[in-house]
């Protein structure tokens, strides 16, 4: 299962990336003040962080170890996320 969003905000990663392009927003504390992403739960923090990172929108699910999660290829339902 691949990690696309924050599932407490309702907000795709996708969503999240266009909006801090275009509201020029670059760390994860300038989202989560605009979105609320990564203060619900805290569960999409490290995904918010490598969107920001590496500009990918899917993510593995991240493992211990990992500073970052891995980069995946969605999910069938998950395109266009």
């Amino acid at each position: 299962m691949a990690v696309t969003r924050c599932v407490c905000f309702r907000k795709s990663l996708s969503e999240l990336k266009d909006l801090a392009a275009q509201r020029g927003w670059t760390s994860v504390d300038e989202i989560a003040a605009a979105t609320g992403c990564t203060t619900g739960c805290g569960a999409c923090k490290p995904y918010v962080a490598a969107m920001l990172a590496t500009g990918a929108t899917c993510f593995a699910v991240k493992r211990a170890n990992e500073e970052l999660p891995q980069a995946c290829t969605p999910d069938p339902w998950d395109r266009g996320a």
